[in-house]
């Protein structure tokens, strides 16, 4: 009996309860449905939509980021569940298809030749799917609007534009949730909170975040136009918000090294 199974309802409970090992079996349990409901929903894909492990990696990643919204109790409302960010992700897949049309020109992909060969050991990559994962876990513990930002435009990879129309806000308030996403992940991963300004440089920390979210606003705008921003010349072009600006770009250099190394679904 010691090795018997447990139920999805039983494992439903335990990862509520933060057990990490419920919560890798219930998504163990539910990876091949998504793959499946994922192929049907791709059947007859038009050009530039995404390939099915392209939709099938960011389906598992929303559904592992959005699990503490979920309410249920039952398999079924936990199918039920999946099968809504499956649709909501395959439908988004097509709209970004019709996006990228329109954006095709300002596109162009390296040549194979250009890219250099990147092969992992079977301990790097096993290294790097656990560091995937706990990046993952972390930001499911943001609030969800910061969560949604660093999401979409940092692993999603968005324009900051397309990022503010999904999510009904302005591009300025995009990055104000990427700056206070930032520092919270950040404190997360490493687990040191900054102690808090005292009063008297209260007002100087208000004006040094607010030149970091202008500063990261104009990193985004031109990371969008295509431009290849130089990390250091960068920040020394913002001088005030510097140590600010650098923890960000620090982040995002991670966000994007640990999601080209991430587990493929």
């Amino acid at each position: 009996m010691g090795d018997e199974v447990p139920s999805v309802e039983e494992l439903i409970a335990r990862a509520r309860a933060g057990d990490a090992i419920a919560i890798d079996r219930l998504f163990a349990w539910c990876a091949p449905l998504l793959r499946k409901w994922v192929a049907q929903r791709l059947a007859n894909r038009q050009p530039g939509i995404a390939g099915r492990s392209d939709v099938g990696q960011d389906v598992a990643e929303r559904a592992f980021l959005a699990f503490p919204s979920f309410k249920g109790t039952t398999e079924a409302e936990w199918v039920s569940w999946l099968q809504r960010i499956v649709e909501t992700c395959t439908t988004q897949s097509f709209r970004d298809a019709g996006r990228q049309k329109r954006n095709k020109a300002a596109e162009t992909p390296l040549d194979e030749d250009e890219i250099p060969a990147q092969q992992m050991s079977p301990s790097q990559a096993t290294a790097a799917g656990e560091q995937w994962h706990e990046l993952l876990t972390r930001l499911s513990q943001l609030p969800e609007d910061q969560q949604q930002a660093i999401y979409l435009c940092h692993l999603r990879e968005l324009r900051v534009a397309e990022v503010a129309e999904r999510m009904g806000k302005t591009e300025a308030a995009i990055a104000s949730l990427l700056r206070r996403g930032f520092r919270a992940l950040r404190e997360r991963l490493t687990d040191v909170s900054e102690p808090a300004p005292p009063q008297a440089g209260a007002d100087r920390e208000i004006q040094v975040r607010d030149e970091a979210t202008a500063a990261l606003r104009l990193y985004l705008r031109r990371r969008d136009a295509g431009e290849r921003v130089e990390s250091s010349a960068f920040i020394a072009e913002h001088p005030a918000c510097a140590e600010e600006l650098r923890h960000m770009l620090e982040c995002i250099e991670r966000l994007q090294a640990l999601r080209a190394a991430g587990p493929e679904e």
